[in-house]
């Protein structure tokens, strides 16, 4: 049996990809892995697995499966297609995975990344992970270290599962170049630095996230926690387009104020098939949100450069 397991959002490493063609291989089948869209060699396998990280990738899925399925069976899967399952069937007539597969979820392997735990407490509307792992955190304690690490929410996490998995990475040699979905700063204190900066990398960033104007007094205060760490290893996540403009704006500004970089990130649907941002309260159109994100994430700041005087190139990508 011949098995072709598509990682459909390149250039992205593609963890559940990864697992399910080990896994595959112990069910004894032949796989060959392939990185975006692989045209004519999609053909000629019993198996097309389509893994999809980002729901405007989906399209991608959608064609290799339309493209093979009266001659393969069709797997999908992945959190691009989360929000998507009603479109991928009326598209596809297939149906596909929602959600963790539990099948290869807990696959070992040596993979670029990992999880610990799934789940987040934090409930956020515009996230999609309590809707696909939950709002309750599930701890895997045989996880084997990998350099990046994938949990949710780590500051949240209970302190003895946080200590064992600084444990492991000492345990087991593995440097943390990177904790991928940071930390939350309503849970984050100086213990919580204390008992991660012995094993994070050196230049890595600590990310936390700064959502809306209400968590305003947290991020301070964690930043403040980090006053020593040079400013490119403070990396806030700045959401726009969910507060009017005037509020987003000053979440940029303060982050600057407090000695840290702001990362802007316009809010874009769940089930969005196109990198498009939402547009509401006052702002215009999805342009200005994009133009926004340009000027703080392109740091003009540092130039003196006011927003509202920021003109974005005629050549500037969409």
């Amino acid at each position: 049996m011949k098995a072709l397991v598509v990682n459909c959002s390149p250039p992205y490493y593609n963890l559940g990809a990864h697992k399910l063609a080990d896994w595959l291989s112990i069910q004894g089948y032949q796989v060959t892995y392939y990185d975006g869209d692989p045209g004519l060699f999609s053909y000629g396998y019993d198996l097309v697995a389509l893994s999809v990280i980002f729901s405007w990738d989906a399209p991608t899925a959608r064609d290799i499966a339309l493209r093979v399925k009266a001659n393969s069976n069709v797997w999908a899967g992945g959190p691009g297609l989360f929000a998507l399952t009603a479109w991928w069937k009326r598209e596809t007539g297939l149906d596909c995975v929602r959600g963790l597969d539990p099948r290869f979820d807990h696959q070992r392997g040596v993979y670029q990344m990992t999880f610990a735990s799934r789940g987040c407490p934090a409930g956020c509307s515009f996230c999609i992970v309590p809707r696909m792992e939950g709002k309750r955190f599930s701890l895997d304690w045989d996880f084997r270290p990998a350099p990046y690490l994938m949990d949710n929410n780590l500051s949240a996490l209970p302190v003895d599962f946080q200590t064992h998995i600084v444990q492991r990475y000492r345990e087991t040699g593995v440097t943390l170049v990177d904790a991928q979905e940071g930390f939350d700063p309503a849970h984050f204190d100086d213990a919580t630095y204390e008992r991660w900066s012995p094993i994070l990398h050196r230049r890595a960033p600590w990310r936390l996230g700064f959502d809306t104007l209400s968590e305003a007094d947290a991020v301070r205060r964690m930043l403040h926690i980090l006053r020593d760490v040079p400013a490119f290893r403070k990396r806030v996540y700045v959401l726009i387009g969910n507060e009017p403009v005037a509020a987003c704006h000053e979440r940029i500004m303060r982050v600057i104020e407090w000695g840290a970089e702001p990362h802007v990130q316009p809010l874009i649907g769940l089930a969005s098939l196109t990198k498009t941002p939402i547009v509401r309260h006052d702002w215009s159109s999805a342009q200005q949100l994009k133009d926004m994100a340009r000027w703080a994430t392109r740091k003009l700041w540092r130039s003196g450069l006011p927003l509202e005087e920021y003109r974005p190139r005629v050549t500037d990508i969409p």
